[in-house]
């Protein structure tokens, strides 16, 4: 695709997502839901809420052409690095039999048919990760509970060097994930309502392809090293995808939702796909940016779980602590009340962080 029919596929899309919001929420509620575009050339989308919380909302999700440009970009070399098979040995000795990505990728939709998806669902989630910020009133959120004095909310914090530490750091991270666990979900019952039966198994793991090509590119090729405490504006990437992880596998292995779908998903089985996804696509991001492709992969580069990645139940204890401080005014605030969009760590989780 040429840039301008890429940029004309991501506006025709969000721009169909935006209008049904319109008029399905935003009018009930005597406000608006607009979209800017912006030309800077940056890899960048932000939410920005304006008015008072009390009055009804005027929002706006900036998205910048670059933003898509990439995505889309990184999704085919994605594409084309699965349909070579050049790492065909690895994964066959890496990842089980009925989860080999060439297979997972190519056996159910034509190219153009899931090059397309792919696209279309990263962006998606991109777009609903802005909304989330803007349900949730996020700026709000961290302008008062931190010192932070904008109600705006940037992906890319380009305007400073300052390293966010303490307090408002931790508020930034947990609004993050917050964001992308809204996110998730609403881009799940997305799929649900135009795909049904292995048209849907095969549509989630085209959707964890993308959503992981998009959080690697903001990971890079380096070994991840988690700090016990938050720092900086945003959690690292490979956090944030597995903390998404078990939304898919949790929600869409419901018992009650298979005869909504017609098939039945294990969580076994999404376990399987999502890790295919993330790893096939860190895989692919490493191979682009290290040295010929080569070399020693980098520690702690792939997902292991949260429990199992060292220092993480320290991390997360404060994210958590965080978020019960901040979630009683979210619910409060909140214009999106469906509450299985709204972050929630249960009680056998906690008590898994208490051992």
């Amino acid at each position: 695709m040429t840039d301008i029919e890429i940029y004309e596929l991501a506006g025709e899309v969000l721009s169909s997502i935006s209008n049904d919001l319109q008029g399905s929420i935003y009018s009930d509620l005597k406000g608006t839901l607009s979209i800017v575009w912006s030309i800077e050339p940056t890899v960048n989308a932000w939410a920005e809420s304006s008015g008072n919380i009390e009055q009804p909302p005027h929002h706006k999700i900036g998205i910048h052409y670059e933003l898509v440009l990439q995505i889309y970009r990184d999704i085919a070399i994605y594409c084309e690095y699965i349909e070579h098979n050049a790492d065909k040995e690895l994964f066959k000795l890496w990842l089980e039999d009925d989860f080999q990505p060439f297979e997972l990728l190519t056996s159910h939709f034509s190219k153009e048919t899931y090059l397309k998806n792919m696209f279309i669902g990263a962006i998606t989630w991109v777009f609903f990760h802005e909304l989330g910020h803007l349900n949730q009133e996020h700026g709000y959120i961290r302008k008062k509970f931190s010192d932070i004095t904008t109600t705006s909310i940037h992906e890319c914090n380009i305007n400073t060097n300052e390293v966010i530490k303490e307090k408002v750091a931790a508020i930034s991270h947990v609004t993050e994930i917050a964001a992308d666990y809204e996110a998730t979900y609403s881009t799940i019952l997305e799929l649900i309502r135009h795909f049904k039966g292995d048209d849907l198994k095969a549509s989630i793991y085209i959707l964890f392809c993308g959503i992981s090509c998009v959080l690697y590119r903001f990971h890079g090729s380096k070994s991840f090293i988690l700090e016990d405490t938050p720092m900086g504006s945003h959690p690292n990437a490979l956090v944030r995808l597995e903390i998404i992880a078990p939304i898919v596998h949790e929600f869409l292995s419901l018992p009650v939702l298979h005869e909504i779908i017609n098939i039945k998903l294990t969580r076994e089985s999404l376990i399987h796909l999502c890790s295919t996804a993330s790893s096939t696509a860190g895989l692919l991001w490493f191979r682009r940016n290290s040295e010929n492709g080569q070399g020693k992969l980098p520690d702690n580069y792939f997902l292991m779980g949260s429990m199992n990645r060292p220092g993480m139940k320290i991390y997360i204890k404060v994210i958590i602590e965080t978020w019960d401080e901040i979630e009683p005014t979210i619910k409060k605030i909140r214009r999106n009340r469906d509450d299985l969009s709204l972050l929630n760590f249960t009680k056998e989780y906690r008590e898994i962080l208490s051992k």
